[in-house]
């Protein structure tokens, strides 16, 4: 096509696109937008978290390894238990104490951590190796280890108990001068090492009638031919430093009301209520604790008492009030009389919430009338639901021993067998009552 041809085409043809360009343009009356900015993009949705699934410590899904937080031994992240590695009854992984499931019962070793560990009774027996008390019932029966005298001793202190300057007591037994003594004593003993940050269980000494404070922890008793003469604070020394009793806190108190052990018993336990029990709390390291008005806050599962002679007398006629501050009773050649009343007060006033946890009792067989303190034990077996023989009752006569120190000390023996690691039952407490 020549140039000339091309020009007249191109002529043709422009007014032609002018013409469709407007028409476009106008459209029907409606003006060209101009073109929309870009958008944002919607985000991306976010993956759900991870969750671990963990096992053996490491999570199956991604690898990683749990930091472990323990308690009781199970890790609260991963649900793993620990693999313990014990030291010192501790375990060094997680720091859980342990709990001596299991023992050898000749040694006493946890057969876990290796450390020693006694017998822990439930109704009477061991939980740990289902061994029952052996109690000794014999002169020469006391283990050649208490023949040994102590390398570390404990420590007394004497304190007095004041009575208000021509105090008159008075009761439903009568009432009683107390003016010719202002004050009382008491005798405290504390173990070697004793700290008094630390929580010790305690036991009342309650001696017999006449003697005072001092009498057994400063006097010299035979206790067998192969003992020899010992006062009664290295006893407990031996006790404890040869581990027949963890290091506890023993205080023998005096009394000094004459008259019928329920009179003296009445006054006693209020003395032991209001002033030698809150003394305690106050000053020395135990379970028990005073309120803000100093009135006391009782721990009864970490306080016995031990009575010999009219004392356990006094003790017999105190304790069916007195389960809410002990809860460990041994009684010691001294009985009671009124059986049925003794009974009775006892069904009414001793509670699953306060439970006798051991009742051990005993004399000397050569005694007088000590079968009759045992058959008086039968009797309270059969008539008190709270009471069973070899649950959380016992009595024991000791051969070739008669009403004297000898077989007193050898019953404080027994008995701190079972105190503070004995325990009733409380599910089956509860059914009773």
């Amino acid at each position: 096509m020549s140039d000339l041809r091309k020009k007249r085409l191109r002529a043709a043809l422009l007014p032609a696109l002018l013409l469709a360009v407007l028409l476009f343009s106008a459209g029907c009356g409606e003006k060209a937008q101009p073109p929309e900015p870009d958008q944002p993009k919607p985000a991306a949705a976010t993956p759900p978290p991870h969750v671990h699934e963990w096992q053996d410590g490491v999570c199956r899904g991604c690898g990683e390894i749990c930091a472990h937080e323990w308690r009781d031994g199970v890790c609260t992240i991963c649900g793993e238990s620990c693999v313990h590695d014990w030291r010192d009854g501790v375990c060094t992984i997680c720091g859980m104490s342990c709990p001596h499931g299991r023992h050898d019962p000749e040694s006493g070793l946890c057969e876990d951590c290796g450390m020693e560990a006694g017998h822990s009774y439930l109704n009477g027996s061991c939980t740990r190796c289902g061994a029952k008390p052996i109690f000794i019932d014999r002169l020469r029966g006391v283990p050649d280890a208490l023949t040994i005298a102590a390398k570390k001793h404990g420590k007394t202190e004497t304190f007095h108990y004041p009575l208000e300057e021509g105090e008159i007591v008075s009761g439903p037994h009568g009432t009683v001068s107390v003016e010719d003594r202002k004050e009382r004593d008491m005798v405290v003993y504390t173990p070697y090492g004793y700290d008094p940050e630390k929580q010790y269980n305690v036991v009342i000494m309650v001696p017999g009638a006449g003697h005072n404070a001092h009498f057994w922890m400063e006097r010299l008793n035979r206790l067998g031919s192969a003992v020899g003469r010992v006062k009664g604070c290295e006893l407990l020394d031996r006790l404890i430093e040869q581990g027949f009793v963890e290091p506890t806190i023993f205080v023998e108190v005096e009394y000094y009301l004459r008259g019928a052990p329920e009179e003296v018993a009445f006054y006693f336990a209020r003395d032991l209520r209001q002033r030698v029990l809150p003394f305690l709390a106050e000053h020395y390291g135990t379970y028990a604790s005073v309120d803000e008005r100093g009135e006391l806050i009782a721990a009864p599962e970490h306080f016995g008492v031990a009575g010999a002679s009219f004392g356990a007398m006094v003790c017999w006629q105190m304790l069916p009030e007195s389960t809410d501050l002990f809860s460990y009773w041994a009684l010691l050649a001294g009985a009671y009389n009124h059986e049925e009343e003794m009974a009775e007060r006892i069904n009414e006033s001793v509670s699953a919430e306060h439970p006798i946890h051991w009742l051990f009792a005993g004399d000397g067989k050569l005694a007088q009338g000590w079968s009759s303190y045992r058959n008086k034990l039968r009797e309270l077996d059969e008539s008190c639901a709270c009471l069973e023989m070899d649950r959380n009752l016992s009595f024991i006569a000791v051969e070739d021993t008669s009403h004297n120190f000898s077989s007193w000390d050898i019953g404080l023996i027994n008995s701190l067998q079972v105190f503070f690691h004995s325990r009733f039952d409380p599910a089956q407490t509860e059914a009773l009552f």
